[in-house]
């Protein structure tokens, strides 16, 4: 998450102190005096609040953390059986043969989204690699990779005879944030969020009290969450679509949709 100022996204600070205020820890000043910035579970609270969000948003369809063009290079595969599948993990490389180290996933990486590849070692043009959606197909491998499929966090594929790039669009997950950051600067990129995420650090801090209120406080949050997926989908919907009308020639059913329509 960058350390900037951006109206849109919430600095913690501005998080935290509005938890104070769900949680009446707001009495003799904005800073508390139970859930302060220097209290030893004030992050823990967060960072779950901030995984919620980002589960929640995405199980509706709304990704928040898209990383594009990662490139990783795996080099030729030495197995051309068709039964060898390679993979890319997070632990290293699997070339059909042999497990290597380097390369890795990126460590953010929840699951990828689009594959393409190109030929390592040129200026040539990536081209996209479909997903498999019910297995890899057993074939004699040949230049380049084939599909891909996404299993036990890590990319299956058919291997290659020769070297290639693979370049990623994948969600990712936030870091941890730590005491080392600067509260007031560093922002939560997930727009409008102040209040879905304040929310959440105060349902974690009344579950750690035993506060009857959990279930309530968790009703407010998700409906906090659900306005941002809300925005979204009218956004995807801005542009009203009307297929135009057919009838044999041309023209439309009975007039009634003629026109042209952007």
């Amino acid at each position: 998450m960058p350390s900037v100022q951006a109206a849109v996204y919430p600095n913690v600070e501005a998080i935290l102190t509005f938890a104070r205020a769900v949680i009446n820890d707001q009495l003799r000043n904005n800073q508390g005096q139970i859930l302060t910035d220097n209290a030893s579970f004030t992050l823990d609270f967060l960072n779950m609040a901030i995984e919620e969000c980002q589960e929640y948003l995405a199980n509706n369809g709304i990704t928040t953390q898209l990383i594009d063009n990662a490139i990783v290079s795996l080099s030729a595969t030495p197995n051309l059986d068709p039964s060898c599948q390679i993979f890319l993990g997070y632990t290293g490389y699997f070339d059909g043969t042999n497990m290597h180290t380097t390369p890795v996933l990126p460590s953010n990486l929840i699951n990828p989204l689009r594959i393409w590849q190109r030929q390592t070692g040129g200026a040539g043009q990536f081209y996209p690699m479909h997903e498999a959606k019910d297995g890899l197909q057993s074939y004699q491998p040949g230049s380049i990779f084939g599909s891909w499929e996404w299993r036990q966090g890590a990319i299956y594929m058919v291997g290659a005879s020769q070297a290639n790039d693979i370049r990623m669009r994948y969600e990712a997950s936030f870091l941890d944030l730590t005491t080392n950051v600067n509260f007031s600067q560093q922002v939560v990129t997930i727009p409008q969020s102040r209040r879905s995420l304040g929310l959440l650090v105060a349902k974690y801090y009344a579950i750690s009290r035993g506060s009857p209120q959990v279930q309530m406080v968790q009703g407010w949050a998700e409906e906090a969450m659900n306005q941002i997926i809300n925005r979204q989908v009218r956004m995807d919907q801005r542009t009203p679509i009307r297929p135009q009308g057919y009838r044999s020639g041309g023209g439309s059913i009975d007039g009634s949709l003629g026109g042209s329509y952007k």
